[in-house]
């Protein structure tokens, strides 16, 4: 059980919350460019059919598409494994493994975005972008850092608590 009452303890939670944040913004920036990117490669190379030929290559469709979904299921025991409770760890430590677990999930998180976007890159596959990246945004609001949720882990010391 850490203090939040305490103003050191709070000054460096704020602190870690902070940077864990400033994380999860420049993720959602990522995805936004990965988005800018598609669109404007879209429009100039109009119609863009890709910079491979995947028409042909439907395993190499299916192995990124499994990729993804590795990193949604990658993400959920890592998420899971960051954040389970340790014995006597120090508020501190506690802290860092706050930050730790959110900016390796968020990072995990953007993976379905950049491989929708190696999808269409490789094959003009703008829908399977689109998905993707709908899946990256999902993730990431998901498990974007959220104060309360801090909160509850570190008074609590369990990973059970959703951010």
């Amino acid at each position: 059980m850490t203090n939040l009452s305490d103003p050191a303890f709070l000054e460096a939670f704020k602190r870690a919350h902070r940077t864990a944040t400033a994380f999860g913004g420049a993720i959602l920036a990522v995805l936004a460019v990965y988005l800018i990117v598609e669109e404007v490669v879209r429009a100039v190379f109009r119609p863009f059919a890709g910079f491979a030929s995947l028409n042909e290559e439907a395993g190499l469709r299916y192995a990124l598409y499994a990729a993804a979904v590795a990193a949604v299921v990658l993400l959920r025991l890592v998420h899971g494994a960051l954040l389970r409770p340790r014995k006597s760890q120090e508020p501190a430590a506690a802290l860092r493994n706050l930050v730790r677990a959110s900016v390796v999930v968020l990072a995990l998180a953007e993976a379905p975005a950049a491989i929708g976007l190696a999808l269409f890159l490789l094959g003009g596959y703008n829908r399977d972008f689109y998905i993707l990246l709908f899946v990256s945004l999902v993730l990431a609001f998901m498990y974007f850092p959220r104060r309360r949720a801090w909160e509850a882990t570190l008074q609590n010391s369990r990973a059970s608590c959703p951010y």
